[in-house]
């Protein structure tokens, strides 16, 4: 079992706070306020090796609560903008309301390990879509930046399209925020399609774009 103090904090090498990225091109941490996206192609890309992806699927609920306090940190590390620091110590308990607390919800967790270290994760569940199927809703997730640009999200959607198929369910959705350019390229390059966009509060965002609305995508499995 992984204990919490085993998670990195890596921090951003241009400001010194907590880095939500690694950079593809030179491979140094970097915060969502100091990232920047510039022209490439496919030379500037450094070829790592695959490493040994370990996925698991459980309910949230029944997950070990160390465990699961390691993997709402990694989430909590990715957050934009970057906090001022994350706790290590806190054991996770579900906010009051939140569909952790219904049991209902039957909430499901997919957590990813690469060589024994928490690299990712990604809650889902089972729900009604807009036409009234049968679908899978995933929100929460999260890949911690020393993992990114492996292969991690997609070994993620690859298993739920699995799940999905052998529970006869068709379509897979998840909302990003339309300045989240990392999430919106992976989940188009993965298949995704925008079902429909919903507005949101303007705020500053990513990359220094302004955070206006959510964009559905959508995936069929």
């Amino acid at each position: 079992m992984l204990a919490v103090e085993h998670l990195e904090i890596p921090r951003c090498e241009s400001c010194g706070g907590i880095a939500q990225y690694k950079c593809s091109i030179e491979g140094k941490y970097v915060c969502c306020e100091c990232a920047r996206f510039v022209i490439i192609n496919k030379q500037h890309l450094s070829k790592t090796a695959k490493p040994r992806i370990k996925v698991e699927v459980m309910e949230k609920m029944k997950q070990d609560s160390k465990e699961r306090s390691t993997f709402e940190a990694l989430e909590e590390l990715t957050e934009c903008p970057p906090p001022k620091e994350v706790s290590l110590e806190e054991q996770w308990r579900p906010s009051a309301g939140s569909v952790y607390g219904h049991r209902e919800y039957k909430a499901m967790t997919m957590v990813v390990h690469v060589d024994s270290e928490p690299a990712g994760y990604l809650d889902f569940l089972f729900t009604v879509d807009p036409e009234e199927e049968l679908s899978i809703q995933f929100w929460e997730t999260a890949v911690h930046p020393r993992f990114q640009n492996v292969g991690i999200y997609s070994a993620m959607i690859k298993k739920l399209k699995g799940i999905a198929k052998k529970n006869g369910v068709r379509r897979l959705y998840v909302t990003v925020e339309n300045d989240n350019l990392p999430a919106i390229v992976a989940n188009y390059v993965l298949g995704g399609k925008i079902s429909y966009v919903k507005d949101s509060p303007s705020t500053k965002g990513r990359f220094g774009i302004p955070r206006r609305n959510d964009l559905v995508f959508v995936f069929e499995s």
